[in-house]
């Protein structure tokens, strides 16, 4: 939520509808929320009877908060997607092996995250980890131990990755 800006939520807020039976956005007495901790103690106490009886806030209040809250929520995580297509961008542009596939998620307390999938190419995962310089860790996958789990894990970009591998382990591994 580090772009957020009072400006920015205020646009937003412009744009979205306010559902009725609310206060006003215009008329509380708070800013809007810029942090994801405040961001969910607005909608906790909208939601929560238990938190409202420690607030002298009306219900309405209440209900404003947290709906502008939400607003400001998606505000954040619209930026958490963006940042994760910038960085993946940007990885893609320069990476020497391409991956399979390419997942982004934004996670509430954890922003975003992209997840890069090499399909049995174990040599691709090592030249994206090595371009990257992150290690590649290997894990058993089944109990068996016919596949392992090679992950490389880091950030670039500001955004959290991981890059993976499911492969067929070799007959040495799985006799050990």
């Amino acid at each position: 939520m580090e772009h957020l800006t009072q400006s920015r939520i205020a646009a937003a807020l412009a744009a979205a509808t306010q559902p009725e039976g609310e206060r006003p956005w215009r008329l509380l007495l708070t800013k809007a929320p810029t942090t994801y901790a405040e961001v969910r103690s607005r909608i906790a106490c909208a939601e929560d009877p238990i938190f409202s009886r420690f607030t002298d806030v009306d219900a309405a209040t209440r209900r404003a908060e947290a709906s502008r809250a939400r607003v400001v929520n998606e505000l954040a995580r619209r930026d958490a997607y963006m940042a994760a297509l910038s960085a993946s961008e940007q990885m893609l542009s320069t990476t020497p092996a391409l991956p399979r596939s390419i997942e982004i998620a934004v996670r509430e307390s954890d922003g975003p995250e992209i997840r890069l999938f090499f399909h049995q190419d174990p040599a691709g995962l090592a030249a994206f980890a090595a371009h990257f310089d992150v290690p590649v860790s290997p894990e058993p996958h089944d109990t068996e131990g016919k596949k392992i789990y090679l992950s490389a894990t880091g950030t670039s970009f500001g955004v959290s990755f991981e890059a993976w591998a499911l492969v067929d382990a070799t007959p040495a591994q799985v006799a050990a």
